[in-house]
C-alpha cells in the first residue's frame, strides 16, 4: 500500500512538472506575440502583421536576422529587442472599413 502511494505521488509530481514547463514555454513574449499577431497562422509575423504593434515595428529589421521580411518565433525569442506583450498600450489602432 505504501509503495502504491509513493508511485501515485511520483506520477502526479512528474505530471505537474510537465504541465508547468509547458505553461511557461507557451507564455514567453515570443510565443505571445506570435499568437497575437500571426493572423494568417503561417508561423511568421510579416511586416504587414507587425504594423499592429508599434514597438515590434520599430525593431522589425533588427530582429529579422535572416532579413527575409518576416519574423519567426526563434528570431523573436533570441532577440533582446523583442517587446513584451502588454494590454494594448503599444498597439496601433487599426481602422476597420465599414
Amino acid at each position: 500500500m505504501k509503495n502504491s502511494k509513493k508511485l501515485v505521488t511520483g506520477l502526479f509530481t512528474c505530471i505537474l512538472i510537465q504541465v508547468l514547463s509547458i505553461g511557461s514555454a507557451t507564455a514567453s513574449p515570443a510565443n505571445m506575440l506570435m499568437q497575437e499577431l500571426d493572423k494568417d497562422e503561417d508561423g511568421f509575423i510579416s511586416l504587414k502583421e507587425a504594423v499592429q504593434h508599434i514597438e515590434l515595428l520599430r525593431n522589425f529589421g533588427l530582429i529579422d536576422d535572416d532579413e527575409d521580411g518576416k519574423l519567426t518565433a526563434q528570431e523573436l525569442a533570441m532577440s533582446s529587442l523583442t517587446p513584451r506583450v502588454t494590454s494594448g498600450a503599444s498597439k496601433v489602432a487599426v481602422a476597420q472599413e465599414n
